[in-house]
């Protein structure tokens, strides 16, 4: 029989490293994600060792937790991949103990040009594998999971981001202005971080050039200090999300940036998008979510975004779906307001080519209507992946066919009642998703839903999921109901 245990050298140098990790978690969680990495037995002790040397180095006896601790990460950054050390480096511009919503981070990396094309997969699920490996090497941890059980937002743990501003300070990869406050800042600065409104730190930046800066970060009181946005001519990312001083006085400088490839303007003061949006023949990712009600339609020479990847709007314009909106063939993910919801609506999103993930908000129901929109095979909707309606009542019903590649789903349901009273049931065909893999159903207390109507509701959805041959997991999350 084979002898299964490891040979005594290999045991030696593990307990060596393990002595190293001074019994800190994350230590000793860093370096074995990394010794996991390397198989096969032929050549297992010889990386062991090598690794024992690097974090062994340049340390004395006296076993300096600190010391160990960021020689460890050291070695552990040292050996990532050139594309995750520019991803890491990255998460230097958050502040500390900061929940990153992993969404938009996936979506900055892709602005900034750091997610590489791989046949078969779009940047952002390329973007995704890059956060999974970092987590997998317990450099990022994860801090909030969806009901789908992916990772929602994620934090860096103190000693990696000491070391990772470190890193970036020294590579000039990403200038960080507030708490920590670097010592000096460099002549050229090529990502930008404004993290304070503290007049004579922000100032310094008017002694600066700023021409070089690709990515431009900024909290909501430091933008009144910034410089105008015509003066970084190459910006790639520009963040101003929840700075309330961004209005349509900025638009004129925001559309000469013609190498924009990611622009957040959500929960700003904008009212209106101009036809000058155009220019930005670049843009990859638009986000203006959450914004002062927009006035206007979008306009027509929007189409022109061609380039366009992601483009949230909800809470921001109501509007009926233009139909050159399925001429947008890169659209991958889409979340809109309507004030009704109609077939044409549905034609429309159905044929964009490449949307993965879709969220749309209704603001009121359809008078009059008393059968349900149905979807079937004749709204394509051929790559869509994600999917969350949400409304007073649900109007829609999935019949056999319908969305083929669709895993998750979410349904919001704002009134049990007014569903119940419209359309007489709570049938949403549930067992015609053939790919379904998670679904949510959401909807609030609220004192027009009886008990027999809200557990009419799970019954009748516990039962169309069992029916689905795919076996999706279901979630029931009831909610404080909003006046």
């Amino acid at each position: 029989m084979e002898n299964k245990s490891p040979p005594s050298q290999l045991v030696e140098v593990s307990e060596n490293i393990l002595e190293r990790c001074g019994g800190v978690p994350l230590a000793i969680l860093t370096i074995g994600s990394l010794l996991s990495n390397k198989k096969g037995r032929a050549h297992t002790l010889e990386y062991w060792s090598k690794v024992q040397k690097s974090i062994s180095s340049g340390l004395d006896n006296n076993h300096d937790d600190v010391k160990n601790m960021r020689r460890i990460l050291s070695v552990s950054y040292s050996n990532l991949p050139p594309h995750l050390k520019t991803c890491l480096l990255h998460l230097s511009l958050y502040p500390e103990d900061y929940k990153i919503a992993t969404e938009q981070l996936i979506w900055k990396w892709v602005g900034e040009g750091f997610v590489k094309k791989e046949q078969g997969k779009s940047l952002y699920e390329v973007g995704g594998d890059y956060l999974d490996e970092l987590i997998n090497k317990s450099l990022v941890q994860p801090a909030k999971f969806d009901n789908a059980n992916q990772v929602c937002s994620c934090h860096v743990h103190d000693m990696v981001r000491d070391l990772i501003i470190s890193l970036s300070s020294d590579e000039n990869f990403l200038t960080r202005i507030g708490d920590p406050q670097p010592e000096y800042l460099p002549s050229k600065i090529r990502r930008l971080s404004i993290q304070t409104c503290i007049p004579e730190v922000v100032n310094q930046l008017s002694t600066m050039g700023l021409t070089n800066v690709r990515s431009l970060t900024v909290s909501s009181p430091a933008f009144s200090l910034l410089p105008t946005l015509s003066g970084f001519p190459v910006l790639r990312v520009l963040d101003l999300t929840f700075c309330m001083q961004v209005d349509n006085n900025n638009w004129k400088d925001i559309c000469s940036l013609f190498h924009l490839r990611y622009l957040s303007l959500k929960g700003t003061s904008i009212t209106r998008i101009p036809k000058e949006i155009a220019n930005l023949q670049f843009l990859q990712v638009l986000d203006i979510s959450s914004c002062t009600e927009i006035e206007e339609e979008l306009p027509s020479t929007f189409i022109q975004l061609t380039q366009l990847l992601l483009f949230h709007m909800a809470d921001s314009i109501t509007c009926a779906v233009p139909r050159w909106m399925c001429s947008m063939s890169f659209l991958f993910s889409l979340s809109i307001k309507l004030e009704t919801m109609g077939e044409e609506d549905l034609q429309v999103l159905g044929n964009i080519p490449s949307l993965s993930e879709l969220y749309i908000q209704v603001q009121k129901p359809t008078q009059g209507r008393d059968k349900r929109l149905v979807i079937d095979n004749a709204y394509p909707f051929r790559c869509l992946k994600r999917f969350s309606v949400k409304g007073d009542t649900m109007e829609l019903k999935f019949a056999r066919g319908a969305m083929q590649s669709l895993q998750t789903l979410l349904l919001v349901l704002d009134n049990v009642h007014d569903t119940f009273s419209q359309f007489g049931d709570l049938v949403f065909g549930l067992e015609n998703i053939s790919l379904l893999e998670h679904i949510v159903v959401e909807f609030p207390f609220d004192e027009e839903d009886s008990d027999e109507e809200t557990q009419m509701l799970r019954n009748v959805v516990q039962k169309e999921v069992e029916m689905n041959q795919n076996k999706p997991i279901l979630t029931f999350t009831q909610t404080d109901a909003v006046d």
